[in-house]
């Protein structure tokens, strides 16, 4: 899924990405790209690709569901589109407009909850 976000941006590409969460990753062509796990796993993972253009940000986002199936291939089943590509994208948007905004808001995404949070020993022994 491609969006463009217009200019003028708060900060380039490289840093808005590391405030949501992103890691860079770097090819071997020497192309970067940035990763964010979804879970606790290396897989699947959000993969970005992300491009400076005309004052504004380019974002080519999907799932990688899992790694490279043959070694020297970057073939793996990815998810281009659909509901967890959108509320990620989603996501990225909220943050860049909060950022115009001035707005400040977590960077990660909250997990509602209504229980008491417990101390270490609170979650092992109830």
């Amino acid at each position: 899924m491609k969006q463009f976000f217009p200019g003028p941006l708060s900060d380039n590409a490289r840093n808005l990405m590391r405030h949501l969460s992103y890691g860079e990753q770097r090819t071997r062509a020497g192309q970067i790209s940035y990763v964010k796990r979804v879970a606790g796993e290396r897989f699947p993972r959000y993969h970005a690709y992300v491009e400076d253009l005309n004052g504004g940000m380019q974002v080519n986002l999907h799932v990688d569901q899992k790694e490279a199936s043959y070694e020297g291939t970057s073939a793996h089943a990815g998810e281009y589109e659909g509901p967890v590509v959108e509320r990620e994208m989603k996501r990225i948007a909220d943050l860049i407009a909060g950022l115009k905004s001035g707005a400040s808001f977590p960077v990660s995404d909250p997990t509602p909850t209504t229980e008491k949070k417990k101390g270490f020993w609170g979650s092992l022994f109830g």
